[in-house]
């Protein structure tokens, strides 16, 4: 096996077994970032896996206690250098592939709330694992507005297999103010006239 395989099978085991602790909640929760992108879109590197969690309290143990059961512990060195994430993200690494952290990222917002209930069960190498829509993906990548995020989009919104719904990504993208930025990205993809 090349260090490639190697590193592609931690990912997805890391992946897995998070993703196993957080069904045994009654907690709503997606995969976020460059994992869904690599679903909905171009993949592109990354070295973490992010998870938005339905926060019904601002208390993560009931999480901490399934994911540590699974092996995983808070890296607190990343919490010492990341003060203002402590309340809304909790991040975690399993002792077996250390380099692949799961961000757990903790929200009441109504968006996040909608994009929980949009979320999709995608298989991902014989596992299920709920995903967040290409449509809250886009949107949650412009509200992000890194140069890269606009790629992503982009890549989205190109990809064949996709039917976008165009009028849940206006009606949010008007909500949060992204009017402009979604008609900028919807141009560039080929998709307005």
């Amino acid at each position: 096996m090349t260090q490639p395989d190697v590193f592609q099978n931690d990912y997805l085991a890391v992946v897995e077994l998070a993703n196993r602790a957080l069904s045994s909640t009654q907690a709503p929760y997606c995969v976020i970032g460059a994992l869904a992108l690599g679903v909905w879109g171009t993949p592109r590197a990354t070295y973490d896996v992010d998870f938005l969690v339905l926060a019904q309290c601002t208390d993560p143990q009931p999480f901490l206690g399934l994911l540590r059961a699974a092996g995983f512990a808070v890296n607190e060195t990343w919490h010492d250098a990341n003060p203002m994430a402590r309340e809304v993200v909790l991040r975690l690494a399993h002792p077996t592939a250390p380099h692949f952290p799961v961000d757990l990222v903790f929200s009441l917002s109504p968006f996040d709330r909608a994009v929980l209930d949009r979320r999709r069960a995608v298989d991902l190498h014989g596992a299920t694992i709920w995903m967040t829509s290409p449509e809250d993906l886009i949107l949650m990548k412009l509200r992000a507005s890194r140069p890269r995020d606009f790629d992503d989009v982009i890549s989205i919104a190109k990809n064949p297999r996709l039917q976008l719904d165009l009028d849940h990504l206006w009606s949010w993208a008007d909500k949060l103010g992204l009017h402009g930025e979604l008609d900028y990205v919807l141009h560039a993809a080929g998709m307005c006239p």
